[in-house]
């Protein structure tokens, strides 16, 4: 899909956020949700028509979805701003608000995340590999641990050494540490070593 056209996707998915009331609200929010992780991957595209697209878009969703605390943060400037910098506190934010109140549907976001690192496009990938390691740094459900802690881990090691493109690669060292100094994730690992010692001396 070339430029122009994903653009005007994002924009005119946008615009149906109008019929988003009444008996149609709770269709369209899945919709919505559906859609979420690949607005918040393309945020940051390397085109400016589609960041736009994108931004206006999040906008009008945003206020469907109920949850006070993400509609300041999609009323603030680092949502505005084009700067890398500026792109992950915003990821940073938002996935902190994700997880807290919308914590039933982290699993189904974590999958779609997941699947754009396969995306043509290496600042998708690289924006997919933020986005999934701070939603995983920040859960403390031990089933999403359980589900994507060994899967995100390799797929970082694996974008590290064999990836042809510098920001990829850049990202994917950031979401390591990341990771690596992650207090749930550490919680978590402490808890299954002390699961399997136990398991060992039982047997």
């Amino acid at each position: 899909m070339n430029v122009k056209m994903r653009a005007d996707a994002f924009a005119a998915f946008g615009a149906l956020s109008n019929y988003g009331i009444g008996a149609h609200k709770d269709a369209f929010l899945e919709q919505i949700h559906a859609t979420l992780p690949r607005l918040i991957l393309h945020l940051h595209d390397d085109d400016l028509a589609v960041r736009h697209a994108c931004r206006n878009t999040l906008k009008r969703f945003v206020p469907l979805m109920e949850i006070e605390g993400l509609l300041a943060l999609f009323d603030s400037h680092r949502i505005n701003s084009d700067h890398r910098s500026a792109y992950e506190d915003f990821v940073r934010d938002f996935t902190r608000q994700f997880v807290q109140h919308l914590s039933s549907r982290v699993d189904t976001f974590m999958a779609s995340t997941i699947q754009a690192l396969n995306a043509p496009w290496p600042i998708i990938q690289a924006n997919a590999i933020y986005v999934s390691s701070s939603i995983l740094s920040l859960s403390d459900d031990p089933n999403i641990l359980a589900l994507y802690h060994a899967q995100v881990f390799g797929m970082l090691v694996g974008k590290m050494s064999r990836s042809a493109d510098a920001v990829v690669r850049a990202r994917s060292s950031l979401a390591f540490s990341l990771l690596l100094k992650s207090t749930n994730l550490i919680s978590w690992r402490a808890a299954r070593l002390d699961q399997a010692d136990s398991a060992r001396k039982g047997s």
